[in-house]
């Protein structure tokens, strides 16, 4: 090529109407399509690398300098363009009118598949492959709740600060006022409102999860819908029972426990317990001598 060709833009655009021709493009549509081979392949390798820093987006940018281009719907983004956060914001709202989003609570709904989709599977790389990360950054002044996407971040639940703003969401939720309504709280209750992984992060145990969120609380497992299972094999969760329901019935001599009543039991959450014996006077046999009792 003569020295400094390439160095006029009328020159390069003179090309790429050229190049244009040569592949069949009608449109600027069409441009999305192009590759850096296409330059290659049509004796324009030196000016891609030259003038474009080999970039094919930005050669189609600077002949259509007045067209609406979306960068990421060209086979590569530009290097380092999402490193931009206007780029991102500008991604982000595009990909917002495709998806029919017209509330922010709308995201919600926004999956992986959504952004893969939707030529975008780069841009979530920038946030660690996490959707929610994506939109919070898109409108960061929302108050999110990370748990109502299709997926919590990675290690999410693992932080106790992210736990507790759950289980106070669940609260207002399910109408809980008090820390005694958390004993009428089962599994289903976290099934139902996105708490699912967080449970099975306790081993399903309800109970469990109530207790990691009061730590200071003293908490009776007998007053829940169900005790953990295996609870009542351990002497020692006996003893406890037995204990508090002597309070309960404020018994402060053993005497006072021949007066008892099966019935007595099974109204205080001990149901389960005295059914495991033949008679609630073995339970007491065990139980009351290792009980200390005030005169």
């Amino acid at each position: 090529m003569p020295k400094g060709f390439w160095t006029l833009l009328t020159n390069r655009r003179r090309y790429m109407l050229w190049l244009g021709q040569q592949l069949g493009y009608s449109n600027p549509e069409d441009w999305y399509q192009v590759t850096t081979d296409d330059f290659k392949q049509n004796h324009g390798g030196g000016v891609l690398a030259n003038h474009w820093g080999s970039s094919s987006v930005a050669a189609v940018m600077e002949f259509f300098p007045a067209y609406d281009w979306k960068e990421w719907l060209f086979g590569i983004s530009p290097r380092y363009f999402w490193r931009d956060r206007k780029n991102r914001q500008r991604y982000m709202k595009w990909l917002g009118k495709q998806l029919g989003f017209r509330r922010t609570a709308d995201w919600y709904r926004v999956t992986n598949q959504d952004f893969q989709d939707h030529n975008c599977r780069a841009f979530l790389n920038h946030y660690n492959s996490s959707v929610s990360a994506a939109v919070m950054d898109y409108r960061p002044n929302y108050d999110w709740k990370e748990w109502l996407f299709s997926t919590t971040p990675l290690g999410f639940w693992q932080n106790r600060k992210n736990r507790i703003r759950y289980m106070r969401w669940l609260a207002t939720r399910l109408g809980f006022v008090r820390p005694s309504d958390w004993y009428g709280v089962i599994g289903t209750d976290f099934r139902r409102n996105h708490g699912k992984e967080l449970l099975g992060m306790f081993g399903d145990s309800p109970i469990a999860v109530v207790r990691d969120a009061d730590l200071r609380r003293t908490w009776y497992e007998w007053k829940f819908a169900s005790v953990p299972q295996g609870f009542w094999e351990q002497p020692e969760n006996r003893l406890r029972y037995v204990a508090w329901l002597g309070k309960r019935l404020k018994f402060t001599r053993p005497e006072d426990w021949s007066k008892i009543r099966r019935k007595d039991f099974c109204d205080n959450y001990g149901g389960g317990l005295v059914v495991q014996y033949r008679s609630h006077f073995n339970l007491l046999a065990e139980c009351v001598p290792k009980l200390s009792f005030r005169a």
